[in-house]
């Protein structure tokens, strides 16, 4: 009798064990599910150009998107192809690649209005939203841009001095259903219709 009292307290013990266990993962789900994500460790910007990421640029994008489907505003986007980014990279080190990036960066933001939203959209490519732009002012705003690009070349730290080339695609929102998404790949379907610069 008291083997079976002895076996039953055991198992109650281990039944109080496994409830208290399942308590405690519920707990922690719960707790998961109310924290939210943490931040990107370089707070959303690339740490070369010092301009927004490709993530932080695609969210204000959508953001921006909807304010001009809203209003009913035009919005245009420049995507800008360094090109010869690998060949920098070949022929004079990382660090000529990186000085064409920052160049090519720099003439961006030296071009942009106030409003404008620019990012580092990939390796090569930088891209610049233009709120309340026609397809017609963003012509004139990519013409504007490579001519601030290509005015200046780039002085290596050996002192030997390259001239720069870029490609800009350039693309609208066409209707009120037209995402993020659509605009950016229109824009990168544009710039695969352009002359590319050789990177070779």
């Amino acid at each position: 009798m008291t083997e079976s009292w002895t076996a039953l307290a055991w198992g109650i013990a281990a039944l109080g064990w496994f409830v208290a266990l399942l308590l405690v993962l519920a707990w922690q789900r719960a707790r998961a599910r109310s924290v939210p994500d943490a931040a990107p460790p370089n707070g959303g910007i690339d740490p070369l150009s010092r301009l927004p990421d490709r993530a932080r640029f695609i969210e204000a994008t959508a953001r921006e998107v909807n304010r001009s489907q809203r209003a009913g505003h035009p919005l245009s986007v420049l995507l800008i192809d360094t090109g010869r980014l690998r060949w920098f990279n070949q022929h004079y080190g990382y660090d000529g690649g990186d000085r064409l990036l920052r160049h090519v960066a720099a003439a961006c933001l030296s071009c942009v209005r106030d409003f404008d939203l620019i990012g580092r959209f990939s390796n090569k490519e930088f891209a610049i939203l233009l709120p309340d732009a026609t397809l017609a002012d963003a012509h004139v705003a990519a013409a504007r841009l490579e001519a601030a690009i290509t005015a200046n070349s780039i002085t290596l730290k050996d002192g030997r001095v390259v001239p720069v080339t870029v490609a800009i695609g350039i693309a609208t929102l066409e209707n009120e259903t037209d995402t993020a998404d659509d605009l950016l790949i229109a824009a990168d379907i544009a710039l695969g219709q352009m002359p590319q610069v050789a990177d070779t």
